[in-house]
């Protein structure tokens, strides 16, 4: 493996300068703006946020990579995070009561 030594221009010199290298590591697939973009979008959806570690796993994942917990994340995103569990919470209860009320009544 060859050693590549950086291009300097010397004074006066039509040598041109190397583009800057890239950062070490693997890429970002997400960049935060998207990861908060696509928060926005799935907290105006019907569903909300609850359970996106099950629904979109890749992005409770890069979201907390980048912010550290998916609480933070969803609070960069501009929202209240007790609010919209306690959202969550709502709905997840009033759909256990309506699938429990319509078992009992098939029965």
């Amino acid at each position: 493996m060859e050693k590549r030594e950086a291009q300097t221009p010397d004074a006066g010199s039509d040598v041109p300068t190397q583009a800057p290298r890239r950062k070490r590591g693997r890429p970002l697939e997400m960049q935060p703006e998207e990861v908060l973009a696509r928060i926005r979008a799935l907290a105006s959806d019907s569903a909300g946020l609850f359970r996106i570690h099950h629904t979109e796993p890749a992005l409770y994942a890069r979201a907390r990579r980048l912010f550290g917990t998916w609480q933070a994340a969803v609070r960069a995103a501009g929202f209240d995070y007790a609010g919209v569990i306690g959202d969550a919470r709502t709905r997840s209860l009033a759909g256990r009561k309506q699938a429990t009320s319509v078992k009992s009544q098939i029965t």
